[in-house]
């Protein structure tokens, strides 16, 4: 497993408006994996990636993909070019497998029972989320609404996520309880299948 993957902001891996955290990067930290996300509208943050992504793109000729099928065989085949085919300079123009003798040999282990949830769930309860309350008395996170009641209509409330109970505590402008609502769409099912605002 990587210590860390750097991405860009746009979905999955981000969020534009920078205003919840991706749930890509919850995902990443229940897998133990720090993600790093560029600054908006700089892809030279990343640029060995956005190149490579470019190339593999081209040479897979991914746009003219009639299904999802033969994008994947044809990114297949671009892999298998680009390791076993392509001589790398800097590699003494070899090629990656016959450098790196174990890349097809060696496979990494999937294990399930790494992944904790736990983590990603005390990562989203550090933030607080400032709300305005619409006119019906209701405020909306991760774009789903709840109801926070028509006394704090106009007012701007504060979300923070309960991790033991897997909901979201709004709190009035002093920090004082207004309520909890459950929301079971971050449930360890959903946050593991990536389901959870779906």
């Amino acid at each position: 497993m990587p210590l860390a993957i750097r991405t860009d902001n746009g979905d999955p891996f981000g969020v534009p408006t920078r205003d919840v955290i991706p749930i890509m990067s919850l995902w990443l930290l229940a897998w133990g994996i720090t993600p790093i996300l560029n600054r908006p509208r700089r892809p030279q943050d990343n640029a060995k990636v956005e190149s490579n992504q470019g190339t593999v793109s081209r040479w897979a000729e991914v746009y003219e993909c009639q299904s999802l099928e033969q994008m994947q065989e044809r990114l297949d085949g671009a892999c298998a070019l680009q390791r076993d085919h392509f001589l790398v300079k800097r590699i003494g123009k070899a090629t990656r497998s016959e450098v790196f003798k174990d890349l097809y040999t060696i496979e990494r282990p999937f294990e399930r029972a790494i992944f904790d949830e736990q983590k990603a769930y005390r990562y989203l309860a550090q933030a607080v989320y400032p709300r305005k309350v619409s006119r019906v008395g209701s405020t909306d996170i991760y774009r789903k609404s709840f109801q926070v009641g028509a006394a704090h209509k106009g007012k701007t409330v504060f979300v923070k996520f309960d991790p033991d109970k897997i909901a979201w505590c709004f709190l009035d402008h002093n920090g004082n309880l207004i309520k909890i609502i459950p929301d079971p769409r971050f449930s360890l099912e959903n946050l593991f299948n990536l389901t959870v605002c779906q």
